[in-house]
């Protein structure tokens, strides 16, 4: 099998194995516990849950992801871009994300806003890191935070790990961003010489995007602005996993904002390992390994809680919407997760106001 087979059966291997993990866990717990027969425990649970409340945990969600357009706009200083705009980009660089391997919501983010706002490639692949710098500071605090306050249980050893680690981190990548925009000569010096070395075509694409990402990271000269960029991630992921507390309630779990944040933390930070689309195996694993550790709680009941956190408020309706804001666009899954393969005005660094 060559290199890229392995690439694209990697992420479905993990996602089968911590799933089939998942499922000998509940599996063995179920029979142990009550002889019975797992699905009918787990439909017993997801019958008992209060699903009136999944509009509210739905609603947060999409609170934050509007939180976190409007800092998008911010990491994109030199381009009037409006919210809804950024708003449709995000939900549906989410959507590809969810249903296409390989994060190829980023790409598809990039090509929107080339196609709709005439922002250069390299501007959005700049907001692109900062964004993602930013909301791996921003989970690693709250989970710090949230070691600090009462919860249910004394909090495993190894999510105090995870929460250092992930900041050390994402300090370092904040640090080597930052020596990029101090640096930006550099940035483009070493694109130049890569560019000499590949075709005109190819060359001409490495050095627009180097000089328009390069340009973009200016913004890290502001501390006023660095500082809305860290107040708006910690409120939008404050609201994201307010999510994950509105679920404990509906399904009679320990209510609990620490538990939480402490949950949420963790399975967004297990979506950084490859996994298929959608995170399947990785977020579900880390969900229910932390519920039970940080609260006790069973593994039939906390499959049904990721059930209903991971696939009915975070997928679905994500799914839903960026389709329907793709149909509207009349475009298609494949257009939005390839570059045009040559530079166009919104490469070159036009840009216009995002109707």
């Amino acid at each position: 099998m060559n290199v890229r087979g392995l690439r694209v059966l990697i992420p479905f291997a993990i996602s089968a194995g911590l799933l089939y993990l998942v499922y000998r866990t509940v599996q063995s717990e179920a029979s142990q516990l009550t002889g019975g027969q797992l699905w009918d425990q787990l439909r017993a649970a997801l019958a008992a849950a209060r699903w009136q409340l999944l509009p509210v945990a739905v609603g947060l969600y999409f609170v934050g992801v509007w939180l976190r357009s409007v800092r998008w706009g911010l990491l994109l200083p030199a381009h009037a871009v409006r919210t809804t705009t950024l708003f449709r980009a995000l939900i549906v660089g989410f959507t590809v994300n969810n249903v296409l391997p390989f994060r190829a919501g980023e790409v598809a983010r990039a090509y929107l806003l080339a196609q709709w706002c005439r922002i250069p490639y390299g501007a959005t692949v700049a907001s692109l890191l900062v964004e993602r710098v930013l909301d791996g500071l921003s989970l690693a605090v709250l989970l710090l935070v949230a070691l600090t306050l009462p919860l249910p249980l004394p909090p495993p050893a190894y999510l105090l790990l995870v929460g250092v680690l992930a900041a050390a981190g994402f300090l370092a990548s904040a640090g080597v961003l930052a020596l990029a925009a101090w640096r930006a000569s550099a940035v483009t010096a070493v694109a130049s010489f890569v560019a000499r070395r590949l075709p005109p075509r190819f060359g001409v694409r490495v050095e627009s995007i180097a000089t328009s990402f390069a340009s973009s990271l200016s913004l890290v000269h502001s501390p006023d602005r660095l500082a809305r960029l860290l107040g708006l991630s910690l409120l939008a992921w404050c609201f994201e996993l307010g999510v994950f507390f509105v679920l404990l309630v509906s399904f009679g779990l320990p209510a609990s904002y620490p538990l939480a944040l402490l949950v949420g933390s963790a399975a967004n930070f297990a979506t950084l390992v490859p996994s298929s689309p959608g995170y399947a195996g990785t977020f579900d694993g880390v969900v229910i390994k932390v519920l039970s550790d940080a609260a006790g709680v069973g593994a039939v009941p906390a499959l049904a809680y990721d059930i209903a956190v991971h696939y009915f408020t975070l997928y679905l309706p994500v799914v839903v919407v960026g389709t329907l804001v793709l149909w509207l666009s009349h475009m298609s899954f494949g257009q939005i997760t390839h570059a045009p393969e040559r530079p166009t005005a919104a490469v070159a660094g036009s840009e216009r106001r995002a109707a």
